[in-house]
């Protein structure tokens, strides 16, 4: 055994000293069990091949021989003293001792210093873990997930969208609370899957109810012609694209939690989860090309401008420039009517940062994900608790963050349900960018009072978007007292200024 230990670990000394530590003791009852493990590791080391198993074999049994030496040495230590303290107790001389105290006392001290290296290295995060931090996000995710359940089914009817942010947030929990707890359970490696499958996953769920956000977005600005795709399909599809990734990402989590129950290497599980999540990178990538295709067609194709970064920010950040701007260009008839009502609510107009905002965090994360995992399982990210802490933790916690004040509930009505499948059946129509036509209806009607000298023309005048003859459709007619039949766009009220009853 000891020819194998020394084939896979060098001789170990300590190379730094600690200030203070304390001697570590075992109980002598553990010997039989000891004895156990021994005769169990010698056996497992004769007929295993393979070179990580063996690796780990052999830090068992050095954990094991540095046990045996201080058992052993105790045992010393324990007859020398009872044979001095016996001549005590009799008043005879004080025996010399056959013991090399200096000896036995480094003996026990090195051993010591092993079994804690031993133990370090048993720890799976490879840090210290701290729980003030994880234990604070998983009460933040707690009260987050409070607010959507109440917001999505107490509040309003925004099922879908909750149900995505409450398994997000849920599975954060899941992954910080078992985290904080690995703190002092570092070997385990049930707690260390849990923590590490349940935060890979968390971000594809919440993702979910951003691209059915986005989809409510598009329907209410008017529908496909403000996107490639219709509305119905990028929920589909991109949750299809997360499902997939979700899928990949399990299976490298499952792969790597066999290989790690079987001390094989883990390399395998790792690169299918880093593929997993580079899946969702791509996906995401192209849904943030949809999304600013989407605010580019919102803020500048509907209405004829060219693009401005500048403009875009005031658009973007609905300044008081941004809204001057929309006035001006009277982006409000470019756009359904049917939602004008929910377009007019004081929140809406910074839904579309929000989602932007929301998708980057995200973003950030994921991105940090790839980095981080592909650099394995000891690299400088992994191994570093505060990366992890801002770039997943804190991304991930804002991104929800964003979604209370900006909860479909609130932005759009407590009452409100928009269907998906309102987007079906409008392809031809929504194609069209074109500003529909704007004019000016007049409502004209006598009165008279009885008096002949009062008779006058009163003008009622009300805007009504309507569609030139060219988009095929009718042009409206004019309500009026005159029971005119036909509409007509010359007709102007400054002919009969001066107009009087008789003359």
């Amino acid at each position: 055994m000891e020819e194998i230990i020394n084939h896979f670990l060098t001789s170990w000394a300590p190379s730094t000293l600690p200030t203070s530590t304390s001697i570590s003791s075992i109980d002598p009852t553990n010997i039989p069990g000891l004895s156990a493990t021994a005769e169990s590791l010698r056996q497992e080391v004769a007929t295993q091949t393979n070179s990580i198993s063996l690796y780990f074999l052999s830090r068992h049994a050095r954990a094991a021989a540095a046990s045996y030496t201080i058992l052993s040495d105790q045992q010393v230590l324990a007859s020398a003293t009872s044979v001095i303290d016996a001549a005590v107790n009799t008043g005879g001389a004080t025996p010399t001792l056959d013991v090399d105290l200096a000896q036995i006392t480094q003996e026990l001290f090195n051993s010591t210093l092993l079994l804690k290296r031993l133990e370090w290295q048993a720890n799976l995060y490879a840090i210290h873990i701290s729980v003030p931090f994880n234990l604070l996000f998983a009460i933040l995710f707690f009260i987050l997930l409070v607010l959507y359940f109440y917001l999505g089914f107490v509040r309003g009817r925004m099922r879908y969208f909750t149900t995505c942010l409450l398994c997000g947030c849920g599975l954060e929990i899941a992954g910080y609370v078992p985290r904080t707890i690995g703190h002092y359970h570092w070997s385990n490696t049930n707690i260390f899957l849990c923590q590490i499958i349940s935060l890979t996953i968390a971000p594809a769920f919440i993702m979910a109810g951003v691209y059915y956000l986005l989809t409510q977005l598009i329907i209410i600005h008017g529908g496909e012609r403000f996107s490639i795709l219709r509305p119905s399909y990028i929920s589909w599809i991109f949750i299809c694209c997360d499902v997939v990734s979700l899928f990949i990402q399990a299976a490298g989590g499952a792969t790597a939690a066999v290989k790690l129950r079987l001390f094989e290497n883990t390399q395998s599980g790792t690169y299918i989860m880093v593929g997993g999540i580079a899946f969702q990178v791509l996906s995401m990538t192209l849904y943030l090309a949809l999304l600013l295709n989407f605010m580019y067609r919102v803020y500048f194709k509907s209405v004829g401008v060219k693009f401005n970064i500048i403009t875009f920010c005031h658009l973007l950040f609905n300044t008081k420039k941004g809204r001057q701007f929309k006035i001006d260009y009277n982006y409000e008839s470019r756009y359904d009517p049917a939602f004008e009502e929910i377009r007019l609510r004081p929140l809406f107009n910074y839904l579309p940062l929000a989602i932007i905002m929301a998708s980057i965090f995200i973003y950030i994360r994921c991105v940090y994900r790839v980095i981080e995992l592909s650099e394995g399982w000891r690299g400088y990210l992994i191994t570093h608790e505060a990366f992890i802490l801002t770039l997943d933790a804190l991304m991930v916690f804002l991104s929800c963050l964003l979604f209370i004040p900006f909860h479909p509930v609130i932005v759009f009505g407590k009452n409100v349900h928009i269907s998906i499948r309102q987007s079906f059946g409008k392809h031809q129509q929504s194609m069209d960018l074109s500003p529909p036509v704007e004019d000016l209806k007049r409502e004209y009607s006598y009165s008279n009072d009885d008096d002949p000298s009062s008779d006058t023309l009163n003008e009622k005048y009300t805007f009504r978007r309507i569609q030139s003859p060219d988009r095929g459709e009718d042009s409206p007619e004019l309500s009026n007292g005159c029971a005119q039949k036909y509409y007509n766009p010359y007709l102007s009220p400054a002919r009969f200024a001066n107009y009087k009853s008789g003359s």
